[in-house]
């Protein structure tokens, strides 16, 4: 699961435990300014499909951690199967969506809406 937190104008994304290694990824550090959107909603029909991981984790469709293509866009997943999500959408940043499990979606996509209106 990730942790996420709001420093100054960056959004800082950081996995947790062993998923820094199947994620191939510790931390993930946004520019606010560059974050389109952010929802809790997410339909596991449109998880990535085999063939569309680039750099990363696929444990048959339970966990999936890096970097996948998915339409033409670059998307960053640490999500785990019944886990609660959140989508954020992203412009000018490495990864054009990332796909994260949190503890709790209301609370985070909150915690981002708040920083967003004070951008």
């Amino acid at each position: 699961m990730a942790n996420v937190k709001i420093e100054n104008d960056q959004m800082i994304i950081s996995m947790q435990g062993s998923r820094k290694f199947f994620a191939l990824k510790s931390e993930v550090s946004i520019f606010l300014g560059n974050v389109v959107g952010v929802k809790s909603n997410f339909d596991w029909k449109d998880a990535p499909k085999i063939g569309q991981k680039r750099l990363g984790t696929d444990a048959y469709g339970f966990y999936f951690g890096g970097h996948f293509y998915q339409d033409g866009n670059k998307v960053f997943y640490d999500l785990k199967k019944k886990e609660a999500v959140v989508v954020i959408t992203l412009k000018n940043e490495e990864f054009d969506t990332l796909v994260i499990g949190v503890d709790d979606s209301v609370k985070t996509v909150s915690l981002i809406e708040q920083a967003l209106e004070y951008e």
